[in-house]
């Protein structure tokens, strides 16, 4: 098996876009990018994106697309999962760029440091299709963000909603033949939203975890953005870009936690280099995130210590600096592209407990580091009505813990629990993939695909160290975890006749080595801990979208999402995987003429029961809203929008809205009631 999984993975035709969907917010196309066929898009058009409260990215995808849901944290800064695959098990990127968040409860997930105004598009990979990335096990997320251009425009932006919502978004752009700028800022800001049982989303909070009382209703988040992109023309075959970013979120409520987010800091920069005779990229890139949590706002701290005004505090920075080199080329009928990348991960996050007495917990992601290194090729080939794609990379990576960085009630957690491991570790993985594709006609298709890819264990996952004398049980790390390795069989089909077009997926994931939580007893049997262990598991599911035009104005989509995990090994009574979404469907009607555009937008969600009682994981009811949303173009500078989410004000739970992590408050957090909002664009 192993003899065969090599010979395809050599296949000399390389790719690895067997099945990406592309999203692009300024021409808002939603379309398959399938090797280099030309295939049809389904559009959005830019008064319906403006005419969405565009709250952030995770919401604006999970509304989008059946096949992402998610994770309900707060007002804003809501993190995804793919086909049933989160975390780090996907990779979201930033202009081809790895960022990271510092929250040990990814408070502030990956794709919440990418503000809405700054993107063009969004590619996404579906499975383990993805070569020119480490790690991307179920996919991969891609924000593609916007360039200048010449000449020179303006915009301003502003919304308004329920519970004091605000958003304010102004840029400009400037630019001759040799050099453009592009520069943007935002602000949003809101009172905290109530649910569909008029309560507020801070009330779900009980116990210890409760918020203090001028909190329930007080700001539920804070948000400032800046952000500049510049491009040079150093001659007509050499362009150089440079971007900088700056991100300042404060006083995010999380009530689905036991803490919240006093300030979040976010710091970009990205330098492109392009050859255009050569097809050359070089890139180098530096993201950095520095974050302090505490429970502040909640009834716990009344126990702190006198002069202080916590209980608990977390304070992280996460760093990730890379480069990237790659160079397309073309001969006969076979496309290539060739690439060498790397990157090295940091992660430190330091744990302050101030109840009873001051218990230094420093050092709880006691300053890891992942250093990688990959190889990569990919291209494709045609044979008549064939196409053959296909992609390989290898990758060597190192982790490391910096041992001065733990505190003295976390130094020896690992030997308590472990009778060996290192605080290094050392991983060399091959992936790829085959896909072969069937030409039914100029636009239509059929194509099954292999994959085979691997992501190395997170720093939090093998090198936690949480001391909890006063809560037990403990949370510690796994040092001996293996990298988690996915072979997947991707089968679909792309039809288009006239006016109509079905597309439809469906896909078998084998986990090996899949990181799970567990429970754990200390070598002499007097603690408890909860943490990691591999296992072997599966997952499958499909998708499928139908979209069709009534008219040359009026235009309906129906798609939908299914996917099932279960476990394969491990010592559980429970089979089912933990989070893992039900079936979502999507049925939009879209009418649109030159200056009107209007949406009624139905989404439903099914019940899930396959969850997994071993983790205390509560079955999610199913649930049905609708929305509306509508824009209008006055000429060609002023376009208002407006929208009502949740028409109905349901009071509903998405399944991925709680959280199973060290510091969770242990209750599930509803979506928002109904949501009105209105806003206003102008360009200059």
């Amino acid at each position: 098996m192993k003899t065969l999984k090599f010979a395809l993975l050599c296949t000399p035709f390389f790719i690895s876009i067997a099945s990406a969907e592309v999203f692009k917010l300024e021409n808002l196309k939603i379309s398959k990018e399938v090797s280099n066929e030309n295939i049809e898009t389904k559009g959005l058009d830019e008064k319906e994106i403006i005419s969405n409260r565009n709250i952030d990215l995770g919401e604006i995808l999970s509304s989008y697309f059946t096949e992402i849901t998610k994770v309900r944290k707060s007002g804003i800064a809501n993190d995804i999962f793919l086909r049933g695959f989160g975390r780090d098990n996907i990779n979201v990127l930033f202009d081809n760029t790895r960022i990271y968040g510092a929250c040990p409860n990814r408070m502030d997930a990956p794709i919440s440091h990418i503000n809405i105004a700054q993107v063009k598009e969004i590619k996404i990979v579906e499975g383990a299709f993805d070569v020119e990335n480490e790690g991307s096990l179920g996919g991969v997320i891609n924000v593609i963000s916007k360039d200048p251009e010449e000449g020179f425009s303006a915009n301003l932006g502003a919304t308004v909603g329920s519970y004091s919502y605000t958003r304010y978004d102004t840029g400009f752009n400037v630019g001759n033949e040799f050099i453009q700028i592009l520069v943007n800022a935002s602000t949003q800001d809101s009172k905290v939203f109530k649910s569909g049982e008029d309560k507020y989303l801070t009330e779900y909070a009980v116990g210890k975890s409760a918020y203090k009382t001028e909190k329930i209703n007080g700001d539920f988040f804070n948000s400032k953005n800046v952000w500049t992109k510049i491009k040079i023309n150093i001659n007509e075959e050499n362009e150089l870009k440079l971007s900088f970013g700056y991100d300042y979120l404060q006083d995010v409520l999380y009530p689905y936690l036991k803490m919240d987010a006093i300030s979040d800091m976010t710091y970009k920069t990205n330098l492109e280099f392009t050859n255009k005779p050569s097809n050359l990229n070089l890139s180098l890139f530096f993201n950095s995130v520095k974050h302090d949590m505490s429970d502040t706002y909640r009834v716990s701290s009344n126990m702190a210590l006198a002069g202080y005004d916590y209980g608990m505090r977390t304070v992280a920075k996460s760093e990730v600096k890379g480069f990237r080199l790659s160079r397309e080329v073309s001969f006969s009928d076979m496309n290539m592209k060739i690439g060498i990348d790397g990157f090295r991960r940091y992660w430190l996050s330091d744990n302050i407990i101030t109840m009873g007495s001051i218990t230094d917990n420093r050092g709880m992601i006691p300053g890891v580091s992942i250093k990688n290194l990959g190889l990569f090729v990919k291209g494709n080939r045609k044979f008549g009505n064939i196409i053959i794609s296909s992609g390989l990379r290898y990758d060597i990576l190192k982790s490391k813990v910096d041992t001065s960085k733990f505190g003295n009630d976390n130094r020896d957690l690992y030997s308590k629990y472990y009778k060996s491991f290192s605080y290094k570790n050392n991983d060399y993985y091959f992936s790829g993939n085959i896909t072969f594709k069937y030409k039914l006609d100029k636009k239509s298709l059929v194509y099954i695909g292999y994959g085979h890819s691997v992501r190395v264990p997170d720093p939090e996952e093998r090198f936690i160290a949480l001391n909890k004398p006063m809560t037990n049980p403990d949370w510690v790390g796994n040092p001996n975890l293996k990298p988690t390795k996915n072979d997947e069989v991707d089968v679909g089909f792309e039809y288009y006749k006239g006016m109509f077009s079905i597309k439809g997926n469906i896909f078998y994931s084998k986990l090996t080595d899949y990181i799970y939580l567990t429970n754990i007893t200390s070598l002499d049997g007097t603690t408890k801990a909860t943490s990691y262990t591999n296992i072997n598991a599966h997952m499958y599911g499909g998708s499928l979208t139908v979209l069709g035009y009534i008219t040359d104005s009026l235009s309906s989509e129906l798609s939908l999402a299914y996917q099932r995990g279960k476990k394969d090994s491990g010592n559980y009574t429970d089979k089912d995987l933990a989070e893992i979404p039900p079936m979502k469907v999507r049925l939009a009607l879209k009418y649109e003429n030159e200056n009107f555009s209007g949406e009624i937008e139905n989404i439903y969600a099914s019940s899930q029961k396959n969850v997994d009682t071993d983790l205390n994981e509560i079955p999610t009811s199913s649930y049905y809203v609708l929305n509306l949303r509508g824009s209008y173009r006055i000429n060609n500078n002023i376009q208002v929008g407006f929208g009502i989410d949740n028409l109905f004000d349901k009071l509903y739970y998405s399944h991925l809205s709680y959280l199973r992590n060290p510091f969770s408050s242990g209750v599930k957090i509803p979506e928002p009631g109904r949501f009105a909002y209105l806003n206003l664009n102008l360009t200059f």
